[in-house]
Parts: C-alpha cells; sequence; structure tokens
C-alpha cells in the first residue's frame, strides 16, 4: 500500500469507528471541502459535518471500492451505507430521522500535503440519498 491509501484508510476508519477525533486528524487546519452540501474551509466546519453524518446514521459504513493514485491525489469510488435513526443536521435544514435504510455511491477525491489531506471533494448523488430518506415524494 502507498502513503495515501493508508491516509486514505486511516480516515475511513475513524468514520466506521464514528471517531471524529480520528477522521479529523487525517485533515490539515486549512482543509477545502467540497461536496454536495456546499464548501467550506477549515477543520471546524469539517468536524461538524462528519458528526452530523455520525448522529444521524450510526451504523452507517463507508467502503472503498476502487482508487486511483496520481502524485500526491488519490481518488476512490466506493459505498456508503447505513440506517438513519438520528436526525440529518446541516445549517440550511433538518431532515428528520426516518428510520429507513440507504446506500450510495461516492466518488471520494483527496489532495495530501505535509501528510494531511488538505483538498477534500466527495461527489454523491444527494437527491437520490434524499429520496431514500423519504425527504422528498
Amino acid at each position: 500500500m502507498s502513503k495515501l491509501t493508508d491516509l486514505r484508510d486511516e480516515h475511513y476508519r475513524g468514520i466506521n469507528d464514528k471517531d471524529v477525533d480520528a477522521v479529523a486528524n487525517t485533515v490539515s487546519e486549512n482543509v477545502l471541502t467540497i461536496n454536495p452540501t456546499g464548501e467550506t474551509k477549515g477543520i471546524e466546519p469539517f468536524r461538524q459535518f462528519g458528526i452530523a453524518f455520525f448522529a444521524a446514521a450510526p451504523d452507517a459504513r463507508i467502503v472503498a471500492d476502487r482508487t486511483l493514485e496520481d502524485g500526491n491525489v488519490i481518488v476512490t469510488e466506493g459505498r456508503y451505507s447505513g440506517t438513519q435513526t438520528g436526525d440529518l443536521v446541516s445549517p440550511e435544514q433538518t431532515i428528520p430521522a426516518s428510520g429507513r435504510p440507504f446506500e450510495f455511491r461516492f466518488v471520494d477525491i483527496m489532495t495530501v500535503e505535509d501528510g494531511k489531506i488538505s483538498d477534500h471533494r466527495i461527489y454523491w448523488d444527494n437527491l437520490g440519498f434524499m429520496m431514500q430518506l423519504g425527504a422528498f415524494g
């Protein structure tokens, strides 16, 4: 395994263990995060994003299916699944606990500088995810 894969795996272990400190330890203080809900800069918004998902789906698991590396960038195609037993809270809205299972595929692009993730871009079908939770339709 490469150092990039090791760092990604450490990041995903933290997610699967619901250990926000372990996850945050893999990113830089000024991490840029881009995902379907928006763009943030810094470790605190990054932590809050993780805490929201951990509270909404304590049983959720992340799995890496395919990995590509180029220089200091690692790209992962994977799956995230669980059951929404808690509210999914964001600054824009709260999706009440639905009790529904979900699974979605994602693409995770991580740029690593000085042994930490400095740029983290996560892409997934958010409409499909919200429909699985019963937030639409």
